[in-house]
């Protein structure tokens, strides 16, 4: 067995470039949009996009900070109904504040609005959004039904808008090149994932807290976690069609639940699993195993911690390439990718198949796990 090992950094003007590749044919709410947006313009003669913040917790200040120095956004606004947690962070950051999301809505100086809340919320926020006009991002998970989702996607259609979504993890270097060989054929025939993203900040949490409550996130860590896994397995393997699911209060008192584990299949024969727990430290892995090799890799902490990630390539022979990949600022490139697509400069790399087959899975693992593990056929 061969083992080499190599270390990759990952510029932010390289990797901005592999994140502005879109797949060919892919729709996104029917629509490319060309936008008339706001002055000014950056230095490439792109459009500064005045962007309000709905929800300034822990995520919405998060998105706030990774989108400082973009030249293609403008944080202008912020809403949040916790106005005293929220007002020194705006004033900090030079934004103007509200607790009412509709008044935030009506300004004329916003061009899109970022829905950084809790996840009931989404599909309300986000179709009032289209509907005053507005370019949308949402949070992940879009919905917490595929019902909820299909109509957030009618009424972006019906806008003709593009809907941007923060699965971010998609531009993450080691990400990049995972696929990257898939798509070469260098792996051969997808076969099998298998993902673990697990850590304990929910642990720390008051259990009132609303991401303990499976009312409004259910299954356990899946719509923190698992949903980012969801979205990679869809936009790698195609369409699921059917899933088998597990959930589990280990540690935490129930109803809150700690442990959800997946079972996937896809309609072109790969299989693949999920599983996330609420409780260990930080543990993160994905593997994807074709016939001619797999990849593997794993990551070294949560999102914003800008920890690197390490990359395991086996080649058909066994031979190994190990890599590290150090961390980007993958909100701004997603962010910079949907901005892109907003004006007709390239497609969105999120299709409405991939985002409709990824809430599918949620949807089906919140039923399955109900079930004591059922499978069921989507």
């Amino acid at each position: 067995m061969t083992l080499t090992i190599v270390k990759v950094r990952s510029p932010m003007r390289e990797i901005s470039k592999i994140g502005r590749l879109q797949p060919k044919g892919q729709d996104h709410c029917g629509f490319t949009v060309s936008s008339a947006l706001s002055d000014p313009q950056d230095a490439k003669g792109n459009n500064m996009i005045r962007i309000g913040i709905i929800g300034l917790g822990w995520w919405g200040k998060q998105i706030v900070m990774c989108l400082a120095d973009s030249p293609r956004f403008k944080v202008v606004a912020g809403c949040d109904i916790d106005i005293k947690m929220a007002a020194p962070f705006a004033a900090a950051h030079k934004f103007d504040l509200t607790e009412d999301y509709k008044t935030l809505l009506t300004r004329p100086g916003v061009d899109a609005i970022a829905v950084v809340t809790p996840h009931a919320l989404h599909e309300e926020m986000a179709i009032a959004a289209f509907a005053a006009g507005k370019q949308v991002f949402c949070e992940k998970p879009l919905a917490l039904t595929t019902a909820s989702a299909e109509r957030i996607l009618a009424a972006c259609a019906k806008a003709k808008g593009v809907l941007g979504i923060g699965h971010e993890r998609r531009y993450e270097p080691a990400m990049e090149e995972m696929r990257r060989l898939f798509e070469s054929g260098e792996l051969g025939r997808l076969l099998h994932m298998d993902a673990n993203v697990s850590h304990s900040n929910f642990r720390k949490m008051d259990p009132a807290n609303w991401r303990r409550d499976p009312k409004h996130a259910p299954a356990g860590a899946w719509t923190a976690l698992g949903i980012h896994l969801g979205d990679m397995f869809v936009s790698l393997a195609g369409p699921p069609i059917s899933v088998a699911a597990h959930t589990a209060s280990q540690v935490f008192p129930a109803p809150s639940e700690d442990f959800v584990s997946a079972g996937i299949d896809f309609a072109n024969g790969a299989r693949g699993r999920i599983t996330c727990l609420s409780t260990p430290p930080f543990y993160g892995r994905f593997t994807l195993v074709g016939d001619h090799g797999w990849v593997e890799v794993q990551e070294g902490g949560n999102v914003d911690k800008g920890i690197p990630s390490s990359f395991v390539h086996c080649g058909p022979d066994g031979s190994r390439q190990m890599r590290n990949y150090d961390p980007v600022n993958t909100v701004r490139l997603n962010f910079e990718a949907w901005a892109d697509a907003i004006e007709g400069r390239a497609l969105y790399r999120f299709s409405t198949e991939q985002l409709l087959g990824n809430i599918r899975i949620l949807d089906v693992v919140v039923r399955s796990a109900a079930a004591d593990g059922k499978p069921i056929m989507l």
